[in-house]
């Protein structure tokens, strides 16, 4: 039987107007279909547009025209209130910057991404202990975001994405402060997590190894997805995309 679709966008545009009355369109007319259980990767030079992109998808941000879905439902037509419901309940989100509470240890840090589902705290601290446990980092629960390197604190972002058991992940440039080791290991997670927990995965990246991991390549530029990467991008891909 076919996979469904846990993503679909329809002529999705996203129009930034500046002071001076011009537009920068960083997303335009975007139509991307995603099945449940897949990972797709975006490649693409800093400044294409797939952050806004990503933010779009999460429901973080609303677009100026278009229409997304996510899971069936049409975030268009939800409230503020059911869009945070939809980002707590389906999606998982992993940055690029960490955005770790740095007042809070490990542990702290995936737990509170639990308290708004799971009202018991031991419930809590045992699920945040055991994601913790899965990214390799069951010895440090109680060290805080500074006194970890910057690839123990993705993990633990990537625990807190995991918190909730969402449908969808998605990743922002989840290896674009890491040295290319450590960046494969944080693919070869999401990558497990995605073939034995059947987690939809978007990544957008401009890192080219990502796409060892995927199962399908799509390539934006100036806000378009295409897939296949244009010639003339091909011709400078050495100074505008990662090894």
């Amino acid at each position: 039987m076919e996979n469904k679709n846990i993503i679909e966008t329809y002529n999705l545009s996203k129009i930034y107007r500046l002071r001076n009355a011009s537009e920068i369109k960083a997303v335009d007319e975007v139509n991307l279909k995603v099945q449940e259980g897949e990972f797709l990767t975006i490649l693409g030079p800093s400044g294409s547009g797939k952050t806004t992109l990503l933010n779009l998808l999460g429901g973080v941000d609303r677009p100026t025209t278009g229409e997304i879905r996510i899971d069936g439902l049409e975030l268009s037509k939800l409230t503020e209130r059911e869009l945070v419901k939809v980002r707590r309940e389906k999606v998982g989100f992993v940055f690029q910057v960490f955005n770790l509470i740095p007042t809070l240890t490990a542990l702290e840090n995936v737990e509170v991404a639990l308290a708004p589902t799971v009202a018991n705290r031991s419930k809590r601290l045992e699920r945040s202990s055991h994601l913790l446990e899965w990214v390799g980092l069951g010895r440090r629960l109680h060290h805080l975001p500074a006194e970890l390197s910057a690839g123990e604190q993705q993990r633990i972002a990537i625990a807190r994405a995991f918190a909730n058991e969402p449908k969808i992940i998605l990743l922002d440039e989840p290896t674009g402060n890491l040295d290319t080791a450590t960046g494969r290991e944080i693919m070869k997670m999401c990558h497990k997590a995605n073939k034995e927990h059947y987690q939809t995965v978007v990544t957008v990246t401009h890192a080219r190894y990502v796409r060892e991991f995927t199962d399908r390549l799509l390539y934006m530029r100036d806000g378009k997805l295409y897939t296949q990467i244009p010639e003339e991008e091909l011709l400078k891909s050495a100074h505008n995309l990662s090894p």
